[in-house]
Parts: C-alpha cells; sequence; structure tokens
C-alpha cells in the first residue's frame, strides 16, 4: 500500500492527515484517528467511536468530545451516516444522524461529515470548484451495490459538480490479504479484485474502490490513499475481521472550511 496519510499530534490523540491532498484542496480537512488516547478499556480500549458495541456509555461519549475538540468541530456541526451496510446516499443539511444511511454529500461550509468504521473503507470525495462533499462508508455490500457511484452521480446531478478536478482521499480499512469472504461474496465483483476459491476467497476492496473513482471520472493522481490496513495495524486500529465483534469503531470526520457555495 501506498501511504499518504500520516499522523500528528493534537490534544493528546493521533490524528491521520492527507498532506498531498491538502496541498491541492486547501478548503478540505479530513481527519482519521488511532485506537489509543482514549478513556475505553478492555477490547475497545481506549478511542472507541461506537456506541452500540459493548463499550460504556460514558466512555464513548468521552471520547467522541475528545475527538470533536481535537478537531475544532462543535457537536451540533456533525452529520453522522447511520452505517448500515448499504449504498444509500442522502443529502446533509445541519447537524444530525441520517438513519439507513451510508454516504453523505453536503455543500455546507463547517458541517463536518462523519463516517463509522472498524475494516470497511472510509472515502471522501471533494469538489474544490464548486464545494461539495461527500463522506462514504464502503463495505463489500454497499461496494457491490454501486454506492461510490450513486455519490458521483449524485453530486453530478443534484450539485453540478465536474470532476475533471475532484479530489478523493481512502481512509484505512482492511487489505486483500487479510479479507476473507465467501465465494458467493466474492463473485459479486469483478474476477480481477479477488482471489482464491470457495471458503477462502480474499477480496481486494481498495482496488475496487480507487478503480470504482476513476470509472466515475477522477484522475488517478487526485486518489489519494490512506495506506494502512486496519487488521495489519492492532496497536493502531480496531478491526471486526481480527477482533470478532467485540471491538471498537474510528470515526472519519471530513468538512469543507472557508465561504459557503454561491447558489
Amino acid at each position: 500500500m501506498k501511504r499518504n496519510m500520516i499522523w500528528i499530534r493534537r490534544k493528546g490523540l493521533d490524528l491521520g492527515i492527507f498532506p498531498a491532498a491538502g496541498a491541492i484542496a486547501p478548503g478540505l480537512q479530513v481527519l482519521f484517528h488511532s485506537r489509543r488516547g482514549g478513556s475505553s478499556a478492555g477490547p475497545f480500549a481506549s478511542l472507541n467511536m461506537g456506541m452500540n458495541v459493548g463499550d460504556r456509555r460514558e466512555s464513548v461519549l468521552s471520547n467522541r468530545e475528545l475527538l470533536l475538540g481535537a478537531a475544532g468541530i462543535a457537536g451540533d456541526r456533525l452529520a453522522r451516516a447511520e452505517q448500515v451496510h448499504g449504498a444509500r446516499v442522502a443529502v446533509a443539511r445541519g447537524g444530525a444522524l441520517h438513519e439507513g444511511t451510508d454516504g453523505l454529500v453536503t455543500d455546507e461550509r463547517d458541517l463536518a461529515l462523519c463516517i463509522s468504521t472498524a475494516d470497511c473503507y472510509p472515502v471522501v470525495i471533494y469538489a474544490p470548484s464548486e464545494r461539495v462533499l461527500a463522506a462514504l462508508h464502503v463495505g463489500r455490500n454497499g461496494a457491490a451495490e454501486g454506492i461510490i457511484e450513486r455519490a458521483a452521480d449524485m453530486m453530478r446531478g443534484s450539485f453540478r459538480i465536474g470532476t475533471e478536478g475532484t479530489v478523493a482521499l481512502i481512509g484505512p480499512g482492511i487489505c486483500a490479504g487479510c479479507y476473507e469472504v465467501g465465494e458467493k461474496e466474492a463473485e459479486r465483483f469483478p474476477a480481477r479484485f479477488r482471489s482464491g476459491r470457495g471458503a477462502r476467497c480474499r477480496l481486494d476492496l481498495l482496488s475496487f474502490c480507487r478503480e470504482e473513482l476513476r470509472r466515475c471520472g477522477l484522475r488517478s493522481d487526485r486518489i489519494f490513499e490512506a495506506g494502512y490496513c486496519t487488521s495489519c495495524n492492532p496497536r493502531l486500529f480496531y478491526s471486526y475481521r481480527r477482533d470478532g465483534k467485540i471491538t471498537g469503531r474510528h470515526w472519519t470526520l471530513a468538512r469543507m472550511l472557508g465561504a459557503r457555495r454561491p447558489r
């Protein structure tokens, strides 16, 4: 994996940023975080963002407050996708939980879009000229059902963006070497993204995401990958595949800074 994400330290937390993307899209802020620096214990140690995974509610609320404080994001300016492992994309207007969705699109400045993951890929798409932003939770179901294409279509159709200057960031997720799926699940994807047979098929979800973005019109040199596998790095990341159901969740936060898009 090529690494485009680096770690910075802010208010005691390790935050992942994408400097190369920031250089060509200075109005974009995207932050990931490691599992370190929070108040959760046991399998959730320590910066777990997931509320319904078995962790103490007080710890999760404290962790969320820590992360939003480090990111400089107000709680009422946070729009969250529920994460149901589907392909529904909604337009976000103001801070809220968008039930039944795995993707959000907005043209509001300083509205942070939030995606929760623990192996699936967080994908952020940003059109700098039109100032339109999307954040997606891309697991195998959403990927197979076309969530990236749906988001791109919404950005083009409802917000009239062009894809020539559009930037995409792919956060940490599970690598092909760690991602075993059943044969029926693997067959939902073209053969070039899978290997093995039977119950031990391996799926290259990262490469699929990258190709989907290119197919939607993005240039290869404007697609930036974090370069980290969540399953391979237990000190940094939670992983549902590695740890089982009892594990934490990460948040990816994405927002546009600056003036609102003219109408």
